[in-house]
């Protein structure tokens, strides 16, 4: 093929093939696009095939065999990794040009549908577009001129229209005027839910032993802070075991009641420590019920604990934590129907949660809203530092990182008895090699709020990493003991623990659990783990992520670990196990 080459029309717009594959290479060495190197692998590859003829060629198989070191057997309906892949690649290549746009005016995407690069000229703002120069060829005056005239023939057909648009602005500069500025960003913001609790106890229980859990689950609920707890404001409104209901001010006094967002039902029963809690969650205007369900005191808990207090933690976990029902429904909701503020934030860890890149990208846009109408939002500032860290170490731009270390500072300074915002200022200070000094906050986080397992999965990561092997492993444990669904970052401890033991069989699989995940670690023990078994076939997709075929991989491969704050030991331990698991060039 000609480097003069004109790529078809039906994928790109006079752009010919040297400056394509020129925008290709530019765009994979430049450091301001955040795309990890398995996906720049993926970009890579896709374009060579198109540049060499094979357009039609490329499909989910071939891309992942080919980049993802799948089977032979791979098939994509059981393996979504192509889709999931594109679709990171794909928000990556968008977020990349509307930041940055392109220094030689060539715009790469990856249209949906197609795994076929797309390549277009972006035309300055101070030229004439495409279509006016195709309307009138005779030049752009002449142009103007048309449009001119188009313009006061649509003015003309639409002026009852424009009328009526005209009368609603008026209308909503009238209401914004009347009802406020502070009415109007309240609206486009959503609260965290206020919830109410109903808790009472069958005829053997003592009010004794209600009230002790009572004040227990009151304690742990109000440490998540992912809730408004309501609260007793008259004793006389209910009795000792009855409702604990919200303050409503001025209104309240006055006995108007004004209704809750989620009302919790709790039945207590048993005697001494064979005691057990039925819960029901119900939607507080119209009695829906939501989910029901029954805690055990005599199941086992992370810390040697009262049982009566170890009950009420695993209750709260269970109903207002971090991924908990209330926090579930509150998610699923803002899915359906986006919002600002709380609904940003659970949108973000959800994202998160998932490695989703265009969620995140959107739920970094929404927070970035929300603090310009509030930016004194704790909590949006946590969340929207833990955001701007939600992607590979090596891969945060300086500016981005200390942005995200700034706004975790401020997030503690703002809620100071937050475990969310000392949970971002923790991730922050990893990020930036303060190691000791991350380990102190996260110890701080864990203080405040001892049932958010996110926090001790965390911390137990940081410090197995930095050498604090059995520390780590406990807190990683300890996690895992908390939460229904194991935290990824726990269940990459205790995998690299069992690697470090010599337990292989265990290490791989705990990681292949991790087998979705982007995290460089979990990639670094499978294959490692893989290679001391001689199980090769488990390593291929791994390898292909650590990007194993570079004639430096070894040294890449350990400057990334220590990029990372593996310590020399571990890093050492796991370059043997990967090593064996690259093939053998013959």
């Amino acid at each position: 093929m000609g480097g003069e080459r004109k790529i078809g029309r039906s994928f790109c717009e006079h752009v010919d093939q040297a400056e394509a594959q020129a925008e290709i290479g530019r765009l994979l060495t430049d450091s301001r696009f955040q795309s990890p190197e398995r996906n720049r692998n993926f970009l890579r590859f896709i374009a060579t095939e198109f540049f060499e003829g094979r357009a039609e060629a490329i499909k989910a198989y071939a891309i992942a065999v080919d980049v993802f070191g799948r089977p032979a057997n791979f098939d994509p309906s059981v393996d979504p990794i192509v889709r999931i892949e594109a679709t990171r690649l794909r928000a990556a290549l968008t977020q990349y040009y509307d930041a940055h746009g392109s220094d030689t005016g060539i715009r790469v995407d990856l249209p949906r549908g197609r795994y076929v690069p797309v390549f277009t000229r972006m035309v300055p703002n101070d030229m004439p577009t495409p279509a006016a120069e195709a309307t009138d060829p005779d030049g752009p005056d002449q142009a103007a001129n048309v449009e001119e005239s188009a313009g006061r023939r649509f003015w003309g057909a639409n002026k009852r229209l424009a009328l009526a648009w005209l009368l609603v602005g008026i209308g909503l500069a009238t209401y914004v005027l009347t009802i406020g500025l502070d009415a109007w960003k309240h609206n486009a913001l959503r609260q965290k839910p206020l919830v109410s609790v109903v808790f009472s106890g069958d005829t053997d229980t003592s009010e004794q032993d209600v009230e002790r859990i009572r004040d227990y689950l009151a304690v742990a609920i109000s440490q998540f802070q992912t809730v408004r707890l309501a609260s007793t404001v008259d004793q006389t409104v209910t009795a000792s075991l009855g409702e604990w209901t919200a303050p409503k001010l001025v209104s309240a006094l006055r006995g108007q009641r004004v209704a809750d967002d989620y009302r919790i039902v709790l039945k207590y029963k048993g005697k001494g420590n064979e005691i057990f809690v039925w819960w029901q969650v119900t939607d507080a205007s119209t009695g829906e019920v939501f989910l029901s369900g029954i805690e055990d005191a005599s199941l086992p808990d992370a810390v040697s604990l009262p049982a009566s207090q170890s009950l009420a933690n695993r209750l709260a976990r269970t109903l207002v934590g971090t991924r908990g029902v209330i926090n579930t429904i509150e998610t699923r909701h803002d899915l359906d129907a986006p919002s600002l503020g709380n609904g940003c934030i659970l949108r973000a860890i959800a994202a998160v949660d998932r490695g989703d890149e265009a969620g995140i990208a959107d739920a970094r846009s929404c927070l970035e809203q929300t603090l310009a109408i509030t930016p004194n939002d704790a909590g949006a500032k946590a969340e929207l530092a833990i955001v701007l860290l939600a992607q590979d170490p090596v891969e945060v731009p300086t500016d981005v990182s200390d942005r995200a270390y700034k706004l975790a500072a401020d997030a503690v300074k703002l809620a100071p008895f937050s475990d969310r915002s000392k949970y971002a200022l923790m991730n922050s200070q990893f990020r930036s090699g303060q190691i000791e000094a991350a380990i102190e906050t996260g110890y701080a986080a864990i203080a405040l709020n001892p049932n958010n397992s996110d926090i001790a999965a965390r911390l137990g990561l940081y410090l197995f990493t930095a050498g604090r092997w059995e520390e780590g492993t406990g807190l990683a444990v300890r996690s895992a003991q908390m939460d229904r669904n194991i935290a990824s970052d726990s269940l990459l401890t205790r995998a690299l623990n069992a690697y470090r033991l010599g337990r292989f069989e265990d290490a791989l699989a705990l990681s292949k659990q991790l087998k979705m995940s982007d995290d460089y670690g979990a990639h670094a023990v499978l294959a490692a783990a893989a290679g001391q078994l001689g199980k090769t076939d488990d390593a291929r997709w791994a390898l292909a992520s650590l990007g194993a075929g570079r004639a430096d991989f070894d040294v890449a491969f350990r400057k990334s670990l220590r990029a990372r704050y593996f310590t020399p030991e571990l890093t050492d331990l796991l370059a043997i196990g990967v090593l064996k698991a690259v093939p053998k060039k013959s």
